[in-house]
């Protein structure tokens, strides 16, 4: 039998042309929408990169086309580390020829100075994280034109100026980060339209005045950071009625007691931090039935009479 010897050369092509077929393979699956970004998003994300000094990585900027790669990759999360920064698009506008930018991640990257107005006209954002950063200047009115917004943080910047009352238009909103900046006024009443908010931070942000009534429609929040803040007033009753909330943080304001005893509803509660309330005596009797604690924390309150012997029952508890 004659056996057929393969020259170095030819398995030298062979491999070649697989790698070359390999390439094919995922540039066709980067790009197997065949849609575009929305020129005019196009244009107005590119002017925000160049103001902030930032590049598109290659990792999603495949070939100059913004939604491609990872702004496509169903597997790739906004939580994903590796990929800062990120956006993220639905490709599926006229039929399936045009993408739109959804989701935009600027998070703890350094970025200094204002935010360029064209962040204002991406109406089909959902997701916005521009946490940890520099950003300086105010937040505009333009931020009511988000309607489709539902995630959005601020936090941990140096925004100043007012918190604009239309942000109450943002009426699909799950998540409101403006922790940790140099906001000035009171905080808006509008705030109490977005009644399908689970997360509201509010800590640090440099507001003041009283919590605003419409909060009492906020029935859906899980989470509520309100501390470091010049509030005033009594502690609101309504709070008793977010029977949804895991977190609530309530240290460091100018509100007063008694601890509503409407707190006795909070029985979802993981973790509560209740502190520097010093007018007003309050009795412990509302963390009776708080059986899902795992941190309490009640500094400088004028607390009344003796810790119930049924705090044993509080077996997940962690942190007093």
């Amino acid at each position: 039998m004659t056996r057929i010897r393969r020259s170095p050369c030819l398995l030298l092509l062979i491999i070649w042309f697989m790698c070359i077929a390999g390439s094919v393979q995922v540039v066709q699956s980067q790009n197997q929408t065949g849609a575009t970004t929305h020129p005019d998003e196009a244009r107005a994300l590119n002017s925000i990169f160049a103001a902030w000094k930032i590049q598109a990585p290659r990792e999603w900027n495949i070939s100059g086309e913004l939604c491609s790669g990872a702004a496509i990759d169903a597997s790739v999360l906004d939580s994903n580390p590796a990929y800062n920064p990120l956006i993220k698009c639905d490709c599926s506008f006229q039929n399936s020829t045009i993408c739109r930018i959804t989701n935009i991640k600027v998070y703890a990257i350094d970025v200094v100075g204002p935010i360029p107005p064209e962040l204002w006209t991406l109406t089909y954002l959902t997701n916005l994280n521009l946490g940890q950063n520099v950003l300086t200047g105010s937040l505009p009115p333009a931020i009511g034109n988000l309607t489709r917004m539902q995630w959005m943080t601020f936090g941990i910047n140096a925004l100043s100026g007012p918190v604009p009352k239309e942000i109450g238009l943002l009426t699909d909103l799950r998540l409101l980060g403006i922790s940790s900046n140099n906001f000035s006024g009171s905080i808006p009443d509008e705030i109490g339209r977005c009644t399908k908010l689970q997360q509201m931070y509010i800590d640090s942000s440099g507001l003041s005045g009283r919590i605003p009534l419409s909060f009492a429609n906020l029935v859906q929040l899980e989470q509520a950071w309100i501390a470091d803040l010049e509030v005033t007033g009594q502690i609101p009753d309504f709070i008793g009625d977010w029977t949804k909330l895991t977190t609530l943080r309530i240290i460091g304001t100018g509100l007063s007691g008694p601890i509503p005893s409407s707190f006795s509803n909070l029985t979802s509660l993981t973790e509560l931090r209740l502190g520097d309330i010093s007018s007003g005596s309050s009795s412990l009797d509302f963390i009776k039935d708080m059986k899902s604690l795992s941190v309490l924390v009640l500094r400088n309150n004028n607390l009344t009479g003796t810790i119930q012997s049924t705090i044993g029952e509080h077996s997940s508890l962690r942190q007093v």
